[in-house]
């Protein structure tokens, strides 16, 4: 069985369940940083690793811009088949990488997703001597190699994986049907006839501000709920300014009362300006939601095929938002059929499908 190093910042539960499946593949340890960061909304709970072995720099926070020097002694030449670094943007695991480099230890660079930007020259340096060097990159699909590309990598380095934070037994057999999303509004106490649902943290680059402009051209009835905390002044200031009643912000959720938003949903919209993966689109394809969201979403731009299996619409486009959603909240069938195609997708996008890439990979060199 292949000997695996994976280097990575914090135990984010999804990345755990990850390691479980792949620990049932291969022999799989993970160097974790920290346990937490200052703003984590989880609980790491030690119980929840079973398949692997869990090694921690550190049992406080993470710091972003300082080495944590205890991960030298784990950077031994022959000790694993395979080494993956998970991160440049970490000072700990930048070190790691140039240690890895300087001792000629081959390792592989695993990316979620990557966003081309227009960035300075000296900061695409820096970020070049961290990206280039690795034997293999991981990545999440054509995007992402667009990234890679940028900084000179070679597209035989390249190799795609399914990212995902759902296993395969959370996938729903059919979308819900009316009376079920029904039951659901009644449980979370909500009075709209339909509802969209949006998931994420409040910081402008989600776009939820727009969310909130397209709210006021929404058939009557329906109302917009977004997971994941307060809203931001500005945004309350926007409510008030456009006289906007149907939106209203719901602050970090338990998983399965999250789930329980999933199942009221009619329609899932992630506005976001920008998101180098965007994890939500998954879960809500799980669910049988339909999803709208733009090209500045990698999820999005890997995972739909616009007006087939979801709406991919352009960033920044209040207009566009307002009249996809509406058209999903407007014809049944169409929200049927687009959710069906949903959730076919998102069965090649599962935790199982993501572990077997690696494994199968692994087991070839």
């Amino acid at each position: 069985m292949k000997k695996v190093l994976f280097i990575t910042n914090i135990p984010a539960p999804y990345r755990i369940d990850f390691f479980n499946e792949l620990g049932k593949l291969v022999d799989l340890t993970v160097l974790f940083e920290a346990k937490s960061t200052p703003v984590t909304t989880f609980n790491y709970n030690l119980d929840s690793v079973r398949n692997f072995r869990a090694v921690f720099l550190s049992d406080g926070f993470i710091r972003e811009r300082k080495v944590d020097w205890k991960i030298l002694p784990f950077l031994r030449k022959g000790a694993y088949d395979h080494i993956i670094v998970t991160s440049y943007g970490y000072a700990t695991e930048a070190a790691a990488i140039l240690a890895l480099k300087a001792r000629h230890i081959p390792y592989e660079m695993e990316l979620d997703g990557g966003i081309v930007r227009n960035e300075n020259p000296i900061s695409h340096a820096i970020k070049s001597l961290l990206i280039r060097g690795a034997v293999r990159y991981w990545s999440t699909g054509a995007q992402t190699d667009r990234f890679l590309s940028t900084f000179g990598i070679d597209q035989s380095l390249i190799q795609r994986y399914p990212f995902s934070s759902i296993s395969e037994q959370e996938i729903v057999d059919r979308p819900n049907g009316e009376q079920e999303r029904t039951a659901a509004k009644q449980r979370l106490g909500i009075a709209h006839q339909k509802l969209v649902l949006s998931v994420g943290q409040p910081l402008h680059r989600k776009g939820f501000d727009l969310m909130i402009r397209a709210a006021k051209e929404l058939p009557k009835g329906t109302g917009v709920v977004i997971v994941g905390g307060k809203p931001r002044e500005e945004w309350s200031k926007l409510m008030q300014e456009n006289n906007v009643s149907n939106v209203s912000f719901v602050e970090f959720s338990s998983k399965e009362t999250l789930n329980d938003y999933y199942r009221a949903a009619e329609v899932f919209a992630l506005p976001t300006r920008e998101d180098v993966w965007g994890l939500v689109i998954n879960e809500a394809m799980a669910h049988g939601v339909p999803v709208v969201t733009t090209d500045g979403c990698v999820a999005g731009c890997e995972m739909i095929q616009d007006s087939i299996n979801g709406f991919l619409i352009p960033c920044e486009s209040v207009e566009t938002l307002a009249e996809r959603i509406s058209r999903l909240l407007n014809d049944d069938m169409l929200r049927e059929c687009v959710a069906i195609a949903g959730l076919e997708k998102v069965r090649g996008y599962t935790l199982e499908a993501m572990a077997r890439a690696h494994a199968n990979i692994f087991n070839l060199n």
